[in-house]
């Protein structure tokens, strides 16, 4: 099946291609989708930790949109860089473990909106729950486990020297 993936008009494309609009557009793509992901759900981990007092709890809900599009961005992109590479990202750990924390990464994003972010009492008088300050931890952390470890996945060599695996 990854062979099937890999030798698909679109991976041939997106991986041979000397178009701009190839290779170099879909990862520019990933890119940003993933600034638009992590940046903001790092906004909203750092506000409910109390970083920019200035920012109303409650305006932190509109910005869902804005990770949920990026998200997007990131799904459709990175469903072409990985056919590109298939059998090589299929077998690699580091991909593995990057999907792991990306989903871990937005269970906690929708957990804080549902549990954290739609108390309207609890915002509107400023408070910032004990839970809603463990997400934010969480969030941090798993966004940037994510981010490092999709970056190890262009270094192959490198992570097996370091890991063996």
């Amino acid at each position: 099946m990854l062979e099937v993936l890999e030798n698909s008009a679109l991976a041939i494309w997106v991986r041979e291609s000397p178009s701009i609009f190839a290779y170099t557009l879909v990862l520019s793509l990933h890119a940003l989708g993933l600034a638009m992901v992590v940046g903001t759900n790092a906004l909203i981990a750092l506000r409910l930790l109390g970083f920019g007092r200035g920012i109303p709890l409650t305006a932190l809900r509109s910005f869902y949109v804005s990770i949920w599009f990026g998200f997007t961005i990131n799904a459709i992109s990175g469903v072409m860089l990985f056919i590109a590479e298939a059998k090589t990202m299929a077998a690699m750990p580091a991909f593995w473990t990057k999907l792991v924390f990306v989903a871990l990464g937005m269970i906690v994003a929708v957990t804080l909106k549902k549990r954290c972010l739609e108390d309207e009492i609890a915002l509107s008088n400023g408070a910032v729950s004990p839970l809603a300050r463990k997400l934010a931890w969480t969030s941090l952390f798993c966004w940037s486990t994510a981010l490092i470890v999709g970056r190890l996945t262009g270094y192959p060599e490198l992570v097996t020297a370091w890991f063996g695996l």
